[in-house]
């Protein structure tokens, strides 16, 4: 990692497929939480009921002690990692998504912020040039002026007032294009 104000680590991940892609709102993955903290442990609870009443004690019976403890360390020892896992891999997900979406809405929140400065800077500027326009504007109509430098004045003149012109068609491009 740098020690870079601003800098920033991207980390690319390939996308996950379109099922994985579609986000579930809050209260659906509560629900979902709240039957699988009840469902989980009644279905461990029947598993177990069904495995010992059926094939433990055949195995048991017919295969001998070593070979029924052997069955139940294999049994007992998949299947609680493999819920754990599948459970801690759903929590993993939507972690991840909320820190995306998270992420989505700092950076939106920033586009807009910066919109809006840029907007109000483009704003201020424009009335700052049509201010000097207005200025000129006076000078050229009250002093005696030589002819060469009320030229060059007009000159200013104009050039200013194309630039206020082209920045005015700026910002309403740009206001239209936001909207949309």
């Amino acid at each position: 990692m740098t020690d870079l104000p601003n800098s920033r680590i991207v980390v690319h991940r390939p996308s996950a497929p379109a099922s994985e892609q579609l986000s579930l709102p809050l209260s659906t993955i509560r629900h979902r939480f709240g039957l699988l903290r009840w469902l989980l442990p009644v279905g461990l609870l029947l598993f177990v009921i069904v495995y010992e009443v059926g094939p433990s004690r055949w195995i048991h019976d017919n295969q001998g002690d070593a070979f029924h403890f052997a069955a139940e360390i294999v049994l007992y020892g998949t299947v609680g990692p493999a819920l754990a896992f599948k459970l801690l891999d759903f929590l993993n997900r939507w972690l991840e998504e909320r820190e995306t979406s998270e992420l989505q809405a700092q950076v939106l929140a920033q586009a807009r912020e910066q919109a809006k400065i840029n907007h109000k800077l483009s704003d201020d500027t424009l009335q700052a040039l049509f201010a000097t326009s207005v200025l000129l504007a006076a000078l050229e109509s009250k002093a005696e002026l030589p002819p060469e430098a009320a030229v060059q004045l007009r000159e200013a003149q104009r050039a200013l007032n194309q630039a206020i012109q082209q920045l005015h068609a700026h910002l309403l491009n740009n206001s239209s294009s936001t909207e949309e």
